[in-house]
């Protein structure tokens, strides 16, 4: 992937066939902390098989872009053997753009009103 600007990205990983929930969620919450591989500000498991989760990174270089592509086709990599997928998203380009835009869905599509502000 080649790096544009400062982004978020959603990432979406499907477990390793042979890791139960708890050894999934494991791997999940451990890949994460990895600093290299951008800013975490968002995280799941999923609840049922196929198990896996999601988590969403502000990415802001190329190296940081790379670290967390390639980072899990390591072989002592937390997530080696997950099928992974990357996806950069529009609106939230980065942390305080992701929180606005839940504040936005919530608001918007269901009347929720949160009182965060977006600061520019």
């Amino acid at each position: 992937m080649k790096f544009k600007s400062k982004r978020c990205y959603l990432v979406y990983g499907i477990a390793a066939n042979h890791l139960n929930a708890k050894q999934a969620n494991y791997a999940l919450n451990h890949w994460i902390k990895n600093q290299r591989l951008g800013k975490i500000i968002y995280h799941e498991h999923f609840a049922s098989k196929p198990l896996g989760g999601i988590a969403i990174f502000e990415i802001s270089s190329q190296q940081e872009l790379d670290e967390l592509t390639m980072e899990p086709q390591k072989e002592d990599s937390y997530l080696y053997g997950w099928d992974l997928n990357y996806h950069p998203l529009i609106h939230s380009t980065d942390t305080e753009r992701f929180i606005y835009q839940v504040q936005y869905t919530l608001s918007s599509y269901r009347g929720v009103n949160l009182s965060y502000e977006l600061k520019d």
